[in-house]
């Protein structure tokens, strides 16, 4: 099997995951990367403009991809190839041509699939900070329709959107604090 390919088999195998909106986490512990979305929508044309930024090679002063898949080699006894930035870009590009073609045929749950797959919150316990400077205890239990996270408020079982532009998720903390400019 051609190295490229092995590798794109066994991607999924590398502990990867999504921290919510948009980052990538190595481990569930170390940021490797994070992507942003601008979209406009006129009438029947979206227009969307992707920036991707990843640590590829970088091993100081956190961790990169392709310390991951060295990792992964020797844990597992396995030769994937390190990647280049020409492969790494073209795998994301590739796999969000892929997901959007799959988008338009099949719909959006599609695409919420694939990132439930990856993400890392699912059933996390949280605490919140409440607009009045109160904490708050809640359970993350997915993505709203327009993509904020949705969180069940404890003991009231009331379910809240979490916005990103107004709000700040330390993942390592368990904690949602708004923030203030």
């Amino acid at each position: 099997m051609e190295p490229f390919r092995e590798f794109v088999c066994v991607v999924v195998k590398l502990d990867l995951g999504l921290k919510w909106p948009n980052d990538i986490y190595a481990y569930g512990a170390s940021k490797l990367g994070g992507s942003i979305f601008n979209t406009q929508v006129d009438a029947t044309v979206a227009i969307v403009n992707i920036g991707v930024g990843f640590n590829l090679n970088n091993s100081k002063p956190t961790l990169c991809l392709n310390d991951v898949i060295t990792q992964y080699n020797n844990k597992h006894a396995t030769t994937l190839p390190l990647l280049s930035y020409e492969k790494t870009f073209a795998l994301i590009f590739n796999k969000l041509e892929e997901l959007y073609d799959r988008v338009q045929c099949e719909g959006i749950e599609v695409l919420q699939q694939e990132y439930y797959r990856h993400w890392l919150h699912q059933d996390a316990e949280i605490s919140m900070i409440g607009s009045e400077g109160e904490s708050l205890q809640g359970t993350i239990i997915g993505i709203d329709e327009y993509g904020f996270l949705l969180v069940k408020k404890q003991p009231s079982g009331d379910t809240v959107s979490v916005h990103p532009d107004g709000n700040s998720f330390d993942m390592m903390q368990g904690l949602i604090v708004p923030k203030f400019n």
